[in-house]
């Protein structure tokens, strides 16, 4: 996103959906065959309400990078399992420990030390469509366990679907660099097609605590790597927030792998 040169928003993420949906698309047929469209069919209402609530979120996402620092955006975006935890208590009423409930009080907490800091202005756009993303991803993370028993990748093409079309609509036009294209294609491709792909194969052999524990290392690395590569640092009132926030997840992720374990090694109880 900071090596794009004249690309604007719409314009990038229009190619990026579109690179995205294409290599998700080749996936599905891959591996569905003959049944790709029943597969599609098999989403349900669940998978429609997931594929427009991810749209937004892939599309609030890369304006709030574009809009305030790398690091805001990911320490918020890291909220988004506790967003998932709180709407699941609410639609499927599934019982939130009380260790994820004091989790997610210290989130929301570095939350508002990060949203406080944009207070002037600055960032506070960036920071207000990074929550919009976490609302997304949370709505969309409870619409797959909903379904947990079907293959729910066609609701993430189905997102990248409405998001090409509002993207392309938005764009004041679709004449990009080949050096901006090509950025769009790498992030649709790798930084989306490829991260969708392992997650879905990756959680059939990997227990869902550590998942979740191994998920929380882009929320070290991706500052870190803009930070060295690129010189942009964070402000201390991101750093303090983030570090909250991280260190709730962080916890909260400890906590559920030894849920997960205890009740592996006693299945009676």
């Amino acid at each position: 996103m900071r090596l794009v040169e004249e690309a604007d928003g719409w314009q990038l993420q229009f190619y990026r959906q579109a690179s995205f949906l294409v290599f998700i698309l080749g996936f599905l047929v891959w591996r569905h065959r003959g049944r790709s469209l029943q597969a599609c069919l098999d989403i349900g209402r669940p998978g429609v309400i997931a594929g427009c609530s991810l749209a937004i979120a892939f599309i609030a996402y890369i304006f709030a990078i574009i809009e305030t620092s790398v690091a805001k955006v990911v320490f918020i975006g890291s909220a988004s399992p506790f967003v998932a935890a709180l709407i699941a208590w609410l639609v499927l009423r599934e019982r939130v420990a009380p260790a994820t409930l004091a989790a997610i009080a210290a989130a929301m907490l570095g939350i508002a030390v990060m949203m406080g800091e944009g207070l002037d202005g600055e960032g506070l756009l960036g920071a207000g469509l990074a929550l919009v993303a976490v609302l997304g991803y949370g709505i969309t993370l409870v619409c797959l366990r909903a379904r947990r028993r079907v293959d729910m990748l066609p609701a993430a093409a189905l997102a990248g679907l409405l998001a090409l079309l509002i993207c392309g609509t938005m764009a004041p036009d679709l004449a990009v660099s080949r050096h901006d294209l090509a950025l769009a294609v790498l992030l649709g491709v790798v930084q989306l097609g490829f991260q969708y792909v392992l997650i879905a194969l990756g959680t059939r052999h990997v227990p869902a605590g550590e998942v979740a524990l191994l998920g929380r290392l882009q929320v070290v690395l991706a500052p870190l790597w803009v930070w060295l590569a690129l010189g942009e640092v964070p402000t201390l009132l991101t750093l303090l927030g983030g570090a909250v926030v991280v260190g709730a997840v962080l916890v909260n992720s400890l906590a559920s792998l030894r849920r997960q374990r205890r009740a592996v090694a006693l299945p009676g109880k």
